[in-house]
């Protein structure tokens, strides 16, 4: 309209029928002065908004009900259902509630407490045939490293897969927090009867896809690390030799040995022992397993 009427001048005046003679020149002076109106519609809510809610999208999967409380928790009352709708559509995010399945990581750190993993290792063992692979399964909790470890058998044959679960199962019915997952990847020495215990008990099991040993690290790291710690050093001669190590070290592992993921105390350590800054070195005892092989300390009765 600007461009148009400005040439006529006056004679704009008698021709303006939209506004009035003087809301048009009023915007020639603003335009002169280099004013630029502002956009129609409301103003966007302010950027750390949007960010805020753009984070509980993505963390929950609360709907709009949900998601007004947790903003109303927070003390931000001027906002409403269609501006958190517009927010979401401008992000891209899904709008309805639950709006994913969740991730990899939620499924882990929602399940933790009763979710397991398990997974075989090798051992070469030294027999009067030669040296043979001995197998083994492990159990782990993903939340304590809590671990438990089969018998050893260099048969891995059905008979002896079906009756792990069952071990595992007894080793855990005094828990607390009984298991409810167990993953495990996609190893044909697993059988068909290997799922049934675990069905019938309640346990839900998870498949891992083809390649994906990072899904299961915690198990993979657990036998790696028995195995660079334990039997690597020794020369295991015969299936109870194997097994008598096996238990020394989970014994270890679950009452002694710091693990990171649990601010660097054992499995079996519920509660971190009451601050101590006194030191007395006649009161620090160091405890021994497998030989010396591997040493632990702790303060004297």
């Amino acid at each position: 309209m600007l461009k148009f009427g400005k040439p006529l001048g006056k004679d704009i005046d008698r021709l303006i029928s939209i506004v009035t003679p003087s809301m048009f020149h009023r915007w020639v002076r603003e335009e002169r002065r280099g004013y630029k109106p502002a956009k129609p519609g409301r103003p966007r809510k302010r950027q750390v908004l949007r960010e805020l809610v753009r984070k509980i999208a993505r963390e929950t999967g609360v709907g709009y009900t949900r998601f007004l409380g947790e903003l109303r928790r927070l003390g931000i009352n001027r906002i409403c259902q269609q501006t958190v709708r517009n927010i979401l559509k401008e992000e891209g995010i899904d709008t309805s509630p639950k709006r994913s399945r969740g991730s990899w990581e939620q499924f882990i750190k929602i399940h933790a407490k009763t979710l397991w993993a398990c997974d075989f290792f090798t051992q070469r063992v030294i027999t009067p045939r030669g040296v043979v692979n001995y197998f083994l399964l492990v159990f782990i909790n993903v939340e304590t490293r809590d671990i438990f470890v089969s018998n050893s058998t260099a048969h891995p044959d059905s008979a002896w897969v079906t009756q792990q679960p069952r071990n595992f199962l007894m080793y855990t019915a005094d828990r607390d927090e009984q298991p409810t997952y167990l993953m495990r990847d996609r190893d044909t020495k697993f059988t068909a009867q290997f799922d049934d215990v675990l069905k019938a008990e309640g346990v839900k099991f998870k498949v891992l896809p083809i390649q994906s040993p990072n899904l299961i690290l915690v198990a993979n790291e657990s036998s790696k690390a028995s195995s660079r710690n334990a039997w690597t050093i020794f020369l295991v001669f015969g299936e109870q030799h194997l097994n008598d190590l096996v238990l020394e070290y989970v014994r270890y592992y679950n009452d002694g040995r710091a693990h990171f993921s649990r601010d660097f105390l054992p499995p079996s350590c519920a509660d971190p022992p009451v601050e101590n800054d006194t030191i007395v070195l006649d009161e620090i005892v160091r405890r021994e397993r497998l030989g010396g092989l591997i040493r632990w300390y702790e303060r004297a009765a």
